[in-house]
């Protein structure tokens, strides 16, 4: 996925920067392991969420490498750029299909409880104390599928080092995510806008569920 994304930035680069892209690059790429150097570790590729926060410096590398002209704006691009690329997923990863959506919940979960028993068992030997919690389903959906990460290291790293301003153009792909599913993302608080976790509960768009919410989503 990370270079997917860098994929992605490059043509946003081609197109806005033409003539620099290839000076920025470079820039980005000499600033990228000194911003990985100011990171908590969260245990590399034995995390499977860990790469969420590689993804965010990534983009904060080029963000710098650009003299901050690359801004909020420029992710809500990239995104969309990625969701144009990923778009052929939504024939196969179409949840309004109940088989569809039995399948992946069921394969969530068992994924995000071993997650979730992998930090805890992590956090005893004193690792991983910087990643998200996870809690799988905790209010027993029985549509779609629901899962609360409690706290965020992305948050964490803007706030200390100045890029909360970007936060909720990055909070924003969860609902790119939702679209490739035919999914809606019912989300009511995340730690970017001061809550201690983030709710998410991915219903199909097509539901009776989507059609009378009513609450509040960010």
């Amino acid at each position: 996925m990370e270079k997917m994304v860098r994929k992605a930035i490059i043509r946003y680069l081609k197109k806005h920067f033409p003539g620099k892209e290839k000076k920025i690059i470079r820039k980005a790429d000499a600033i990228l392991p000194k911003l990985k150097a100011k990171a908590p570790d969260m245990g590399g590729k034995d995390n499977p969420l860990a790469g969420n926060l590689d993804m965010f410096l990534l983009f904060l590398s080029f963000y710098e490498a650009a003299g901050h002209r690359m801004s909020g704006e420029a992710i809500d691009e990239i995104i969309e750029d990625l969701y144009r690329q990923m778009k052929w997923m939504g024939s196969l990863l179409n949840i309004n299909r109940k088989p569809v959506v039995s399948v992946l919940r069921s394969y969530l979960y068992k994924s995000y409880t071993k997650y979730s028993d992998q930090v805890k068992e992590k956090q005893a030997k004193g690792e991983w104390m910087d990643t998200w919690g996870m809690l799988v389903n905790p209010d027993k959906k029985t549509e779609g599928y629901a899962f609360t990460l409690v706290g965020c290291p992305l948050v964490e790293y803007a706030k200390k080092y100045g890029y909360m301003e970007l936060m909720p153009h990055m909070c924003a792909l969860d609902h790119t995510y939702a679209k490739l599913m035919h999914a809606k993302l019912i989300r009511t608080h995340t730690v970017a806008t001061g809550a201690d976790s983030c709710d998410y509960w991915y219903v199909p768009d097509q539901s009776r569920i989507v059609r009378n919410y009513k609450g509040k989503i960010v």
